[in-house]
């Protein structure tokens, strides 16, 4: 696998020195060469750990450096869709929940630790927050359906986002950017900010904590949404004597 990538990067790197010196052939053939390489690597299903982390790594990598094309971001959040249904998805029980009987039914709630807490697309689809899973560059590495409804996309056409084109520029800035710095540092961590939507108030609590493949990689920082009205006093207003 390790071979594989290494090859893809090397004529990833000819295809750019290619484009840069306007040869149209060289482009051509080396644009053919790569496709086929970019399929070996991540159409194929592997057993070890080493290259699961390979292939996820590699994804990650191509997101990041194609980041500014639309149309590649779009493949390659694809791509990492296809890599955690394959390799995650299955895996239900690796995620531990807690089920809390309440007024509305059954609340399934994400198990963290002081570590982290493991992907578990089946799970997080169960979960009634917006939960995102930003990786390293700030993009979208998942999204669950709950986070989907409410920026009303598909899931799909959320991966590879920028996490500020869907958070806003001026929260992302202003406070998120620092948490997810940390997060993605290994921190867990909770921040509150309020934004103003239809001219209401609305108070946005975020969980942040180091989000795992399986016990040892890191994918990204595991963010939960969290929505409610603005339950703050009003100050009273001061009348003159």
């Amino acid at each position: 696998m390790e071979a594989l990538i290494g090859l893809f990067w090397a004529k990833y790197n000819d295809l750019r020195r290619a484009v840069d010196c306007d040869d149209p052939t060289a482009v051509q053939r080396l644009d053919q060469e790569l496709d086929p390489l970019l399929q070996a690597i991540v159409q194929h299903q592997v057993s070890d750990l080493a290259s699961i982390q390979a292939q996820f790594r590699f994804a990650l990598d191509l997101l990041q450096e194609e980041a500014d094309d639309r149309g590649c971001v779009n493949r390659n959040g694809h791509l990492l869709q296809m890599l955690v249904e394959r390799y995650l998805a299955p895996q239900i029980g690796r995620a531990a929940t807690a089920r809390v009987a309440g007024n509305e039914g059954e609340v399934v709630t994400v198990f963290e630790t002081e570590d982290g807490a493991v992907l578990d697309p089946v799970l997080f689809d169960r979960i009634p927050e917006r939960i995102m899973v930003v990786a390293p560059g700030y993009r979208v590495f998942y999204s669950n359906e709950p986070n989907a409804e409410r920026l009303g996309q598909p899931k799909e056409k959320l991966l590879g986002r920028h996490f500020a084109d869907l958070v806003g520029i001026y929260h992302f800035q202003r406070d998120l950017r620092e948490p997810i710095d940390r997060c993605l540092a290994g921190e867990c961590l909770s921040h509150t900010y309020a934004e103003q939507r239809d001219g209401a108030t609305v108070v946005v609590q975020c969980r942040l904590s180091p989000c795992f493949s399986d016990a040892t990689t890191q994918v990204g920082a595991l963010v939960i949404m969290q929505e409610m009205a603005d339950r703050r006093r009003p100050r009273a207003a001061v009348t003159p004597d």
